[in-house]
């Protein structure tokens, strides 16, 4: 059971290593773009290259839907991503029960936006957890856990894909287990548990007046989908790449300070110069930061961001 691109991998190497799903649970198909197409979520497609059932219920909890998953004796439920909340009935309907697969190491980061959470708040370690479905959101008792250092290149993109594929390997290895009945349940420690939420349009906005520090973290939690956004000579544009300077600025925040050939625009920050490695301005493709101004030709001392953002 999953809908977007984190849950992709998991199926695929069930598949491949002699595990195939007798069935794929995935949200109904959805209408995308500007011409509001109808769309199907990228497991759907998936698991119909791979030759595997597919059921798209509006209710996962109906009785049609507990009936048609029932149907196929299944052993257990594993869930990446769904996007819906799996009930009392369902979760114990396999023998084995139900399972998820977080893209964090419980009990830090419970919610919808573990992976940007982690970045945001700058963690060196991050990981993924298998735990056993219960009521209550990521709370249930651990199955499976594995740690992945964050590396300075990581942004939200790049840490999903690899969280996703090791997700996919810690899965087999813990199938492996419930064969030999060896599972080993651990409870999570309430007195450890950070919450993250669903991003809203106002936490992607940079305030220059932040610390380098604040502003590299969040760039790269967002890179690059939804991407953090500014605005140059009033027009939108999403900050994908930064790096820290780690030199002092009494400058303006969000003014340049310099554009320097081939690799960037340096900015003013709160305390310290930030240079702008790559940006998506609106309608366009991401480009590097020095081509961003070959096109648009920045003078020093121009600003990123609304005067009413930059107070």
């Amino acid at each position: 059971m999953g809908t977007p691109q984190f849950a992709v991998p998991a199926l695929q190497l069930l598949s491949e290593k002699g595990y195939q799903p007798v069935l794929c649970v995935t949200q109904p198909d959805k209408p995308q773009g500007r011409k509001q197409r109808l769309t199907a979520p990228v497991l759907k497609q998936k698991a119909q290259e791979l030759g595997i059932a597919v059921f798209q219920p509006e209710n996962i909890n109906s009785r049609e839907s507990l009936e048609r998953i029932r149907y196929e004796r299944p052993d257990l439920i594993v869930t990446a991503a769904y996007g819906g909340y799996i009930g009392r009935e369902l979760r114990r309907l396999p023998k084995k029960g139900a399972v998820n697969i977080h893209p964090s190491l419980l009990p830090a980061w419970r919610g919808a936006t573990p992976v940007n959470a982690s970045l945001w708040a700058g963690d060196k370690i991050t990981g993924v957890t298998i735990f056993r479905l219960v009521a209550k959101m990521d709370a249930g008792p651990v199955l499976s856990q594995s740690s992945y250092h964050i590396l300075e290149e990581d942004n939200y993109s790049t840490l999903l894909v690899k969280l996703a594929d090791q997700g996919a390997s810690d899965l087999l290895e813990l199938i492996s287990r419930f064969e030999n009945d060896s599972v080993v349940e651990i409870a999570q420690d309430e007195k450890l548990v950070s919450i993250c939420h669903k991003l809203e349009k106002d936490d992607l906005q940079i305030d220059w007046h932040n610390q380098a520090e604040q502003i590299y973290n969040q760039v790269r939690a967002l890179a690059e989908k939804p991407g953090a956004a500014t605005s140059f000579r009033n027009k939108p544009v999403k900050i994908i790449a930064v790096r820290r300077s780690g030199v002092k600025t009494a400058a303006n925040p969000g003014s340049v300070i310099e554009v320097i050939k081939n690799q960037g625009i340096l900015l003013a920050t709160g305390n310290e110069q930030i240079l702008i490695t790559k940006v998506q301005p609106a309608g366009k493709k991401v480009m590097t930061g020095y081509d961003f101004n070959l096109g648009a030709r920045i003078v020093n001392g121009e600003k990123f961001g609304a005067e009413d953002e930059n107070k």
